[in-house]
């Protein structure tokens, strides 16, 4: 074999072994995308991909979109058919980086800050309310979570479908889920709704990447199985249509989408990451235990409220705890308190003649402690998540879960005459206690200028003081 030939031969040797260690992607060109057409596609659609040399990956149900491999090439003549909408990548969206940084209340600082504790108290936890965290999946076995985890879906891995563990270096969806519904039992930490329903969805791996279209899909499954809320921990930095698209779809649906804001602050302007930023989603920023905003995260306009975030302790992979920080963590405080707002009752707030998931997003609001400026800011947003004003200052479930003695329609605790009844609250002497159950005589007496109440009050002995 001459020299020449000896070259060739190494050089096709080389170019078998590069290929067999480059990704497909590099070798062929290719780039994951998604194309979004004018309407719904169907097989034409399919094979005008295929017509293409493009391998489909992924049909969505609530979208008019397909994810698929394609050449530049192809890319480039696909965008001049009259049928596509758009071509976007299919990039990759990570979980919102987390710094590491009864005993139950005192180890979940975040869920005492916000009050939970007066909600637990009057049996307010989030029971029968389905809450989906979408992320890196959930450890299912941990003893804090195990009881109130329902299933899920694994995205990133489809021969594991039904596995949803949670495998990131961090244990960033079980963190997470800890945050939202560990159990109340006297160990471990304690959640904000300790029994609502938790769901895995795994759209990200075990680095806490994921691409758009697994994001996507886990959006799609949460709208198709009933949640309640999906807690979505997780950001990108440029605009989605399909994205924006699948988040409308689901607020649409009824589904309420809480989102970390992003951890920003500090280096990269303070903006607000996607999808938070979308009106169909509620976007969390981060505070301390001084109710400080943390220093890393977003801000702005978007922001609609804030939750607690530094140096939350909550449940991790393998039976395990530990501290994270981040607008990750601030996130599932909005998602838990949402939780304790449906299991306590909700009233039509907007007065469009239903209760959905757009009187829930007023409820948060206007339940939320103000902070910062008077009013909603940039900073603060509406203010501090709050649970006990949202739950057990709610209207709702006062008129509907607290006892009525007298059976007259009026709670106990905002009753002036709770032992008879007293449905309109007659109170001549405006002392505070309606006239059939008040002991104080009153007399009226006559003035030359007209006629002026003077009252003259007998005291019983057991009146004269009252705790409160």
């Amino acid at each position: 074999m001459n020299r020449s030939s000896k070259i060739l031969l190494l050089l096709f040797v080389a170019m078998i072994v590069f290929g067999c260690v480059l990704p497909s992607t590099v070798i062929a060109g290719e780039r994951r995308v998604i194309v979004g057409f004018h309407q719904t596609p169907h097989a034409s659609e399919r094979a005008l991909i295929r017509r293409h040399r493009g391998k489909l990956k992924r049909r969505f149900k609530g979208i008019k979109a397909l994810s698929a491999r394609l050449t530049d090439r192809a890319i480039a003549r696909l965008q001049n058919d009259p049928r596509i909408a758009y071509i976007e990548k299919d990039v990759v969206v990570m979980a919102i980086d987390a710094e590491f940084g009864n005993i139950e209340y005192s180890e979940s600082w975040g869920v005492d800050r916000i009050e939970s504790a007066a909600a637990h108290a009057e049996s307010i936890k989030g029971a029968g309310v389905k809450v989906a965290v979408l992320d890196t999946g959930i450890d299912y076995n941990h003893p804090d979570l195990n009881g109130n985890y329902k299933g899920g879906i694994n995205l990133v891995d489809p021969a594991q479908s039904d596995n949803p563990f949670d495998d990131s270096w961090n244990s960033h969806g079980t963190h997470v889920a800890g945050i939202i519904a560990a159990k109340l039992d006297g160990n471990g930490v304690v959640g904000v709704a300790p029994a609502a329903s938790l769901y895995a969805i795994k759209a990200l791996d075990g680095g806490g990447l994921g691409y758009l279209s697994d994001v996507i899909a886990g959006i799609e499954w949460a709208i198709d199985n009933d949640m309640d809320i999906v807690n979505l921990s997780l950001g990108l930095k440029n605009h989605s249509e399909a994205l924006a698209e699948a988040c409308a779809k689901a607020y649409e649906a009824g589904v309420l989408l809480v989102a970390a804001a992003g951890n920003t602050g500090t280096f990269e302007g303070g903006e607000v990451r996607y999808p938070a930023l979308y009106p169909s989603v509620i976007a969390v920023g981060a505070t301390t235990p001084d109710d400080a905003v943390y220093f890393k995260s977003a801000a702005g306009p978007d922001i609609e409220m804030v939750a607690p975030g530094t140096g939350i302790y909550s449940s991790k992979a393998y039976e395990s705890y530990g501290h994270l920080t981040g607008t990750s963590q601030a996130a599932p405080h909005v998602a838990g308190v949402a939780a304790l707002i449906l299991s306590a009752g909700l009233d039509d707030l907007n007065g469009d003649s239903v209760i959905n998931n757009q009187d829930l997003r007023l409820q948060l609001q206007n339940a939320a402690f103000d902070l910062g400026d008077p009013g909603k800011d940039n900073t603060y947003g509406f203010g501090l998540v709050n649970a006990k004003a949202a739950t057990t200052e709610n209207p709702a479930w006062v008129r509907q879960s607290q006892p009525d003695q007298d059976k007259d329609g009026i709670a106990d605790s905002i009753d002036n005459c709770k032992y008879r009844p007293n449905s309109d609250q007659a109170d001549s002497d405006g002392d505070g206690i309606g006239d059939v159950c008040d002991t104080r005589v009153r007399r009226s007496v006559q003035m030359s200028s007209g006629v002026f109440r003077a009252r003259h009050w007998q005291l019983r002995p057991q009146n004269w003081l009252r705790y409160r």
